[in-house]
């Protein structure tokens, strides 16, 4: 690890020379081991932060703020290569340029005072907690860019390998957030990224796998061609199976659309840029959940208008459930129904699985699973089901949803996803029918004619189709339901084991909750805590302090529940654990 502070790379190889003299590098080394010797406990992050206050604090002329500046420039040199190669390699006569791109670098790196104006700006809360390394080679990467004119508009929107397809869809998603972002909303959205997706390989096709137009310029703006072939590719496709249901209404499109649309993208690209963390590895894109959180409004139907009406009745049916525990006829002792779901429900929290219950409390396992499905689970679905069959009437929900919002649906509306899964699921030529029909709004004899002149479509024919879909449509909803109620359980019973812990942590002394949240929340090694705090011996205040949390949780268990665990033997020290390092950020405390 030391050695990447004292240590340059001379980046050409030949013709080229490294920016310090061999004999600086000697002096760098000696210093390096001197601060390891008398801090070998120091990490990476130690060694930045050190020469970081002597570069920022101390005057220019001075002999430590002059090391302290070229450490960090050898911290950095490695990474600085690589980048210019990753990012740079495909530009004709890269050899030659590359000298360049090493000398536009040093221009920022090597004057001390260009340098501190961008290292003294860092902050890892604003920089969405990017490293410093990350932070300034992102700058050198947008100095080199704008130096050069890389950074085209055909760039922000073609850069993407499209032989992989996973970051195919890792750009796409990019590009969605950046079109809500810009302001517009679906159908809109889903019609330009499905254009996008067939613009990027006719670009990188005729123009940037093209010799004769490579050499000339890098990222060329692409002609009228080019537009016709992504239009002609998009509207012999919006109406395939797997094109998304915004596309199948409105007339084809054309070539000045598309090429309208392609810049659009780009300017909502251009304005939600940020500075992202540049890595060696393959780029990694953490998928966000979509939440689902609204039920669809309905004509002349009384409709819960979201999910907390949901939580509401699920809470005020499990406190019945709860307070019948005793009349359920099982082999379970009665004395210990109640510590069953927050014992062992399965989330993040819980304590025991069913066979480790089971055990405890001398019954099958299967015991165990029965009573949660038939006395739990059970009486929970039929309530949600009670709720959905009063406020909702499928076939009416089905009619009003093909007329009115089959090329639209409601991206954050649970039911019109799962009525759009069930469209997926039919075949294709019963989607294409529907399309026709709902999308493009043809009578019956177009859409015989569109498919095979031979045919002939009747309403009887619509009618199947429609029975199909809604028989379909029945098993997703009961599937989700069935999914939703156990999501459902699993939150409540975690929230159960949550709230002691919550009431534990604010039972612990000033000092102790301090520390474990500089340890937890502030994510601070027990180094930099000590240095905080030096007259506390940190490890065995945090050891005290989950010993604490231990105890109060295994008391809870004996005193509510009623069960005497032993926890040498189970889970208890992994789940205060998990819950330090999970949720305590999130919770205000």
């Amino acid at each position: 690890m030391k050695h990447q502070f004292c240590t340059f790379y001379d980046f050409t190889d030949n013709n080229g020379s490294p920016p310090f003299k061999p004999l600086v590098q000697y002096q760098l080394k000696r210093r390096i081991e001197k601060l390891a010797n008398l801090h070998p406990e120091w990490n990476e992050s130690n060694y930045i932060q050190y020469f970081s206050e002597i570069f920022l604090n101390k005057p220019e002329d001075d002999a430590e703020n002059r090391f302290a500046h070229w450490h960090f420039i050898a911290y950095l040199d490695l990474d600085r290569c690589y980048l210019i190669w990753r990012n740079f390699h495909y530009f004709p006569f890269y050899a030659a340029k590359s000298e360049h791109f090493y000398a536009l670098t040093n221009e920022i790196l090597c004057q001390p005072h260009k340098l501190k104006l961008y290292w003294g700006k860092y902050n890892p809360k604003h920089e969405k907690k990017a490293s410093i390394k990350t932070y300034i080679l992102s700058i050198l990467k947008n100095i080199i860019r704008e130096n050069l004119g890389v950074q085209s508009d055909w760039h922000l929107l073609c850069n993407v390998d499209i032989n992989s397809l996973r970051k195919l869809n890792n750009f796409g998603q990019k590009l969605r957030r950046a079109l809500e972002k810009y302001g517009l909303r679906e159908p809109k959205i889903s019609q330009y990224i499905f254009a996008w997706r067939y613009f990027v390989p006719v670009y990188k096709s005729n123009i940037i796998y093209t010799f004769e137009k490579r050499k000339r310029e890098r990222w060329p703006e692409p002609g009228n061609s080019e537009f016709i072939e992504a239009a002609n590719y998009y509207n012999t496709q919006r109406l395939q199976p797997d094109a998304p249901l915004q596309l199948s209404s409105g007339k084809e499109v054309t070539s000045e659309m598309i090429k309208k649309w392609m810049k659009i993208c780009i300017e909502a690209l251009r304005q939600a840029e940020e500075i992202i963390e540049i890595s060696r590895d393959a780029d990694v894109y953490e998928k966000q959940e979509q939440q689902l959180d609204r039920w669809m409004s309905l004509d002349g139907q009384e409709q819960p208008d979201s999910l907390e009406q949901v939580e509401i009745i699920l809470r005020q049916e499990i406190k019945k459930i709860e307070a019948n525990l005793d009349k359920n006829k099982s082999r379970i002792p009665r004395e210990f129904r109640r510590a069953i779901m927050p014992l062992c429900n399965a989330n993040r929290l819980s304590i025991l699985n069913q066979g480790q219950l089971a055990n405890l409390l001398g019954v099958h396992q299967g015991t165990i699973s029965r009573y949660i499905s038939k006395y739990i689970e059970t009486p929970l679905l039929n309530r949600l089901k009670e709720l959905l069959d009063r406020t909702f009437e499928l076939e009416f929900y089905l009619d009003k949803f093909l007329s009115s919002r089959f090329d639209n649906p409601h991206q954050k509306n649970i039911l019109d996803g799962l009525l759009v899964e069930s469209i997926k699921n039919l075949d294709e030529q019963k989607q294409y029918i529907l399309k026709l029909r709902y999308g493009q709004k043809m009578n019956l004899s177009q859409i015989g004619s569109r498919i095979n002149s031979r045919i002939t479509i009747d309403e009887n024919d619509i009618s199947k189709i429609k029975n199909n879909l809604k028989r379909l449509f029945q098993d997703k909803i009961h599937k989700w339901q069935a999914e939703y109620i156990r999501s459902w359980l699993r939150n409540y019973n975690k929230n159960i084991i949550q709230t002691v812990l919550i009431n534990a942590f604010k039972q612990l002394n000033i000092l102790a909750r301090e520390i474990i949240k500089r340890r937890y929340c502030q994510q601070m090694d027990e180094e930099e805590i000590i240095n905080l705090y030096p007259q506390c011996n940190v490890s065995q205040i945090i050891s005290e302090t989950k010993q604490q949390l231990e105890d109060s949780l295994l008391q809870w268990v004996n005193n509510y529940l009623a069960i005497s665990l032993n926890s040498k033997n189970l889970q208890v020290r992994s789940v205060i654990d998990d819950w330090l390092l999970t949720a305590l950020i999130y919770l205000e405390i």
